[in-house]
C-alpha cells in the first residue's frame, strides 16, 4: 500500500488569500531642513579663513579685500542653506524623485553615492545632468534619516 502525499501552496488552496511573500513598502517622503552642524562647521571654516587671511605677509589693502570676500561669502552661504528646500521621495511605482521647491522630477541615484553615519552624500542624474545634495543627520529626525539609509541600501538605483 502507497500513500502520495501533494503540496499545494496556500494561495492555490484559497486564491482570496493575498500572496505576503512581496510586500509592498510604504512611499517614502522626506522634506530637508536646514542643518544646524553644517552652519556651525561653515562658520567655523570661514572664521579659520579670516584669521589665516589677517595672519598673513600681504599689504592691508589685499587683507582688507580678502575679510571682505570671505565674509560676503558666509553669508551668502548661510542664505543659501536657510533657502534650501529639498524633498526626496521614493515609491515602488515612480521611484526616486526629488524637488527643490517645484514638483518633483524623475532622478536616477548614482553609484557615487556615499552613505555613512554623519552624513550622505547623494548624487543623482536628473534630466541627464550630474546633481549632487549634502544631507547631513540633523537636517531629518533620526527615524527618517534611518530610513532613508535603509532604502538608498536596499532598493534599485533608478
Amino acid at each position: 500500500m502507497c500513500i502520495a502525499l501533494a503540496y499545494t501552496s496556500s494561495t492555490e488552496s484559497n486564491p482570496r488569500k493575498p500572496d505576503v511573500s512581496k510586500k509592498l513598502e510604504p512611499t517614502l517622503l522626506l522634506e530637508l531642513k536646514p542643518s544646524q552642524r553644517l552652519k556651525r562647521l561653515l562658520v567655523v571654516m570661514h572664521m579659520l579663513a579670516l584669521g589665516s587671511s589677517i595672519a598673513n605677509a600681504l599689504p592691508v589693502a589685499v587683507k582688507l579685500a580678502l575679510l571682505t570676500g570671505i565674509c560676503m561669502h558666509l553669508w551668502f552661504s548661510n542664505k543659501r542653506l536657510k533657502s534650501g528646500q529639498h524633498k526626496i521621495k521614493h515609491t515602488e511605482a515612480l521611484g526616486w524623485e526629488v524637488s527643490d521647491g517645484n514638483d518633483f522630477e524623475p532622478v536616477q541615484i548614482m553609484d557615487s553615492t556615499v552613505i555613512t553615519v554623519f552624513a550622505i552624500f547623494l548624487h543623482f542624474n536628473r534630466n541627464a545632468q550630474k546633481q549632487s545634495v549634502l544631507i547631513v543627520n540633523d537636517a531629518l529626525s533620526e527615524d527618517d534619516y534611518r530610513r532613508l539609509i535603509v532604502r538608498l541600501k536596499t532598493t534599485d538605483k533608478k
